[in-house]
């Protein structure tokens, strides 16, 4: 059963919007319970905790950033592959029309 080229492109820029979506939601809630004042000297000594929501936004963008190299990625992909059916299927038709 041959690949949907533009069907997985479609798919994984779906995911990959998905997660930009999470990852703007999880930074915005990061800036909102980020430690300030006291308590961001409290974290600074180590004697305070940070929210775990201002450790994981960083790597939410980081997960973001991977799906969107790979939606881009798949893309491409689609794009070339569709190129080549394309090439493969005017030779043909000319031949025909001959």
């Amino acid at each position: 059963m041959p690949m949907n080229h533009e069907q997985v492109a479609a798919r994984v820029e779906s995911i990959s919007m998905a997660t930009g979506i999470i990852a703007g939601i999880s930074a915005l809630a990061a800036t909102v319970a980020a430690p300030s004042g006291l308590t961001a000297f409290g974290v600074w000594l180590g004697l305070v905790d940070e929210p775990l929501i201002v450790t994981l936004a960083p790597v939410m963008g980081s997960i973001a950033t991977a799906t969107g190299t790979l939606s881009g990625a798949t893309y491409f992909l689609a794009m070339r592959q569709r190129r080549r059916l394309k090439k493969r299927s005017m030779p043909s038709d000319s031949a025909q029309t001959d």
